[in-house]
């Protein structure tokens, strides 16, 4: 069947729909919460330099090249900044924000031609609930773009192998999204969507048959090269004929290659991801076991199944296999989790699903229920008092959560027992669970998780003329200089630090609490002009010069 009629009616509405609801869901107070630790104050402050020296070609951090992530996210917030005509909070996450939009629709088109519009705006709504979705769609990070990258070349692809779209189309297409992804985040823009349908290929009756029949159209190959080329290979160009060998080296093969097999940070064992999928994709990935054997409304919605679980297993084990792992580098299989798990609650919802499942599902659903209104119980019984700022949104949490949960609880077991009802006010709980966290107790937590108001007291006490260094600080820390908006030299030895200690003049140290007993062994005791606890860390400002008493002349 052609995708253009697969699609059907009613797209259009559902889309103007899904689109309003998760641009509100991405956006709404999307600049409240200040830059966090460890990358965003780092990636904020590569767009300030890059703004300010109206060179886009390379990010730059305190002067230096920073050549870790490819330029995409960089120019978009540049774009996003020009626009707001400032680079702040708001800006530097838009591009995050519109991915997660961008991802939304293209969720609900991936679904549409192989299970209708039900379970097409199920899977969307999963997709933009999902709880690594939401907290990426509002950070400055790259991983959310290769997610979505991902999704369109799998959209672009299944288009033509399933649906009968033209080849030609989709893989002009499906080239444009792998060079976008390639611009985001490397050579994973090809490697995520290629692992993903070679596995379908292998589970789907004549998929390499179908995918090479394809291949061998007219056109396809010259399509699929050419957009790709024409997006990915510019940037590249351009720095390998400007001579910046080292830079490319950086970005293509030590941050990939020798980061998957020998990482020098984020080591974890081989099962990371079998944890931290459910945590991580939550809630709709405690529903993935009911997704097994699920009797399958038709021929196509098995397909769709077919490829979602291919896609989330490939990604899984291809992650694992890396001796580096974090939560963001999974996300590539958001859509497929929330897609699978679409399934058993379409069939919920319609009544339709086998009573063993149903039972299961309810269990689960109640259990969801209970568990909210537990842990809301919790933080309004033992409160956040450690944290003053936070107490008046917890209250407010606290509340939430145990209305939310209790009627999720009752109404998704005996005698109750309303699947739509039940449903309906998980979703509610969960979006204003969502809401809640980016209006107010996210921005809340900035007293004690943001270096702004340190930095405010630092720009008080060291005048502008005067000289400001860090002692061996990680080499990217950037949320002093994003916040104090100047250049912090690093020094990298004892005896550096000696002579900069003796200057004549007035100079300025800035220590970090990992580093504090290696300064004080150089310098002896001292006293901080400024100190305050930033996220788990702390951070010290000391001078050479004793400060005054108050008072004094």
């Amino acid at each position: 069947m052609p995708a253009s009629r697969a699609l059907g009616e009613g797209t259009g509405r559902d889309l103007l729909l899904l689109l309003s609801f998760s641009a509100l869901l991405f956006t709404v107070a999307l600049g409240a919460r200040d830059l966090w630790n460890p990358n965003e104050p780092l990636y904020g402050r590569a767009v300030v330099e890059m703004s300010r020296s109206g060179d886009w070609s390379l990010p730059t951090f305190n002067g230096r090249v920073f050549d870790e992530k490819p330029i995409l996210y960089f120019w978009l917030a540049l774009v996003a900044s020009a626009l707001r005509g400032t680079v702040d909070e708001w800006s530097l996450r838009l591009p995050s924000a519109l991915a997660g939009v961008v991802g939304v629709a293209l969720v609900y088109r991936l679904v549409r031609p192989y299970a209708g519009r039900s379970r097409a705006r199920l899977a969307a709504l999963a997709f933009a609930t999902t709880e690594i979705v939401f907290w990426s769609a509002r950070s400055v990070q790259m991983d959310l773009l290769l997610a979505v990258t991902t999704l369109g070349v799998v959209l672009a692809v299944s288009r033509v192998i399933d649906h009968g779209a033209s080849p030609v189309r989709g893989a002009g297409l499906a080239g444009l999204a792998a060079g976008l992804g390639v611009l985001a985040k490397g050579p994973l823009g090809v490697v995520c969507p290629v692992l993903a349908l070679a596995a379908y290929c292998a589970v789907r009756p004549g998929g390499a048959r179908d995918v090479a029949s394809a291949a061998r159209a007219r056109g396809v190959w010259a399509a699929g090269l050419a957009s790709f080329a024409l997006v990915a290979c510019p940037w590249f160009l351009w720095l390998a004929l400007r001579g910046d060998a080292d830079v490319l080296h950086e970005l293509l093969l030590h941050q990939n290659v020798t980061r998957f097999v020998a990482a020098w940070d984020h080591a974890r064992p081989w099962w990371y991801y079998l944890v931290y999928l459910w945590i991580d994709m939550a809630p709709w990935a405690l529903l993935l076991p009911l997704a097994v054997g699920l009797r399958r409304a038709s021929p196509d919605a098995l397909r769709l199944d077919r490829l979602a679980a291919a896609w989330l297993i490939s990604t899984v084990v291809f992650f694992s296999l890396s001796s580096s792992k974090r939560s963001p580098y999974l996300l590539p299989a958001a859509p497929a989790v929330a897609i699978l798990a679409s399934a058993p609650i379409e069939r919920w919802l319609a009544r339709a699903l086998d009573p063993h499942r149903k039972r299961a599902l309810e269990v689960l659903v109640g259990l969801a229920g209970a568990t909210l209104a537990a842990c809301g119980a919790l933080l309004a019984i033992r409160g956040i008092e450690r944290y003053p700022s936070l107490v008046a949104p917890g209250r407010a949490v606290a509340v939430l959560l145990v209305a939310g949960g209790l009627a999720v609880a009752l109404l998704a077991t005996a005698p109750l027992r309303r699947p739509r009802a039940a449903a309906s006010v998980l979703a509610a709980t969960l979006v204003a669970l969502y809401l809640l966290a980016a209006i107010w107790v996210l921005p809340a937590a900035d007293s004690f998780k943001s270096a702004r108001p340190f930095c405010e007291r630092l720009t008080g006490t060291v005048p502008a003329a005067s000289s400001l260094r860090s002692y061996r600080p990680w080499k990217w820390r950037a949320s002093y200089v994003y916040y104090a908006d100047r250049a912090i030299p690093p020094i990298e030895s004892a005896q550096e630090l000696e002579r900069y200690w003796a200057e004549p003049e007035e100079v300025f140290l800035l220590v970090e609490r990992d580093r504090l007993d290696e300064v004080q062994r150089v310098l002896g005791p001292l006293e901080p002009r400024i100190d305050r606890a930033v996220g788990g860390n702390a951070v010290y400002l000391f001078s050479n010069r004793p400060s005054k008493p108050p008072g004094s002349p």
